[in-house]
């Protein structure tokens, strides 16, 4: 009898034993959890290294099969108070904030516009205020619930296209006398330099575009595309931030070329290309592909 009892009352845990596998349970756990932590982030950042290297070459192919051309319609990652007929811009509120120090306003000149325009970009979308959408800066969760299509068209997205013209407001990368979008300017064009080799002595207009779904290299009946049937999109961002990756395209240098003054702070009618050119992809917190890489790697933060 006392045989038996004892092997019913071993035939399942003691309190004792359940606490203490309860315990283990819960650090095996703890382990786990901070084993995977970072590993979202990490993932992200080297799939981007990966995409913008995709992008760049897609960008690249399309100008090839396109006689020469670049797409046309690219995200300008602003906004207009009315696309019809505009008199105020301003960075969208789903710019990532890394990406506000990176960028900042450009009124076009004529110049400009016509480097840009023989590239085959003639128009680009912006978010307009006159099909209702408020940009002013609002907490998380009250914007666009799929941000990367606010520059659609209604009912999706509250985008219009607008024409380059001369006084047409684009952004681009801050450089030396180029403010950013946070109001700091940079005494060099150091930006640029990492990005794509330029001279940081000197100031340069480089003008950056997102790779949205209106993107001609995306769809198109009016030109081939590079094989995209989909915007790839920048997963290491917020939620309610917009993470399309955007092309940079250099527009002018103050190198005095053509007649010009070098490095006066004035870019000089001779100082523009015929053509812009295509220079750079980077993701949606303005981070270049070695950049993008040295954080995937852990070299740095």
């Amino acid at each position: 009898m006392s045989s038996s009892s004892d092997r019913r009352r071993r035939s399942g845990f003691t309190l004792l034993e359940l606490l203490l596998v309860i315990a283990i349970l819960a650090i095996v756990s703890g382990t786990l959890i901070v084993a995977y932590d970072g590993l979202e982030t990490k993932s992200a950042q080297g799939q981007a290294t990966y995409n913008i290297a995709a992008v760049d070459s897609a960008i690249r192919t399309h100008r090839v099969v396109n006689k020469g051309l670049f797409a046309d319609e690219w995200d300008s990652l602003l906004f207009v108070d009315n696309a019809a007929t505009p008199t105020s811009w301003n960075r969208i509120n789903l710019m990532p904030a890394k990406l506000r120090g990176k960028l900042g306003p450009h009124t076009l000149t004529a110049d400009g516009v016509k480097a840009l325009s023989a590239a085959g970009i003639t128009k680009l979308r912006y978010l307009d205020g006159a099909k209702g959408y408020n940009n002013a800066d609002r907490p998380a969760g009250t914007d666009p619930a799929i941000p990367n299509r606010a520059f659609d068209n209604p009912t999706r997205g509250w985008g219009a296209t607008v024409t380059l013209a001369a006084g047409v407001q684009v952004a681009v990368v801050e450089a030396e006398g180029i403010a950013n979008f946070n109001g700091s300017t940079p005494t060099n064009s150091s930006r640029l330099r990492d990005t794509a080799g330029l001279d940081d002595s000197i100031r340069h207009i480089v003008v950056a575009v997102g790779l949205g779904n209106n993107c001609t290299m995306v769809k198109s009946e009016e030109r081939r595309s590079a094989g995209l049937s989909e915007a790839p999109v920048y997963k290491n961002v917020l939620p309610h931030e917009y993470g399309r990756f955007i092309a940079l395209f250099h527009v002018a240098s103050d190198n005095g070329a053509k007649g010009g003054t070098a490095d006066n702070g004035t870019l000089e009618p001779g100082e523009y290309f015929g053509t812009a050119r295509f220079i750079a992809a980077i993701d949606t917190k303005g981070d270049w592909y070695d950049e993008e890489g040295a954080e995937y790697e852990g070299q740095k933060e």
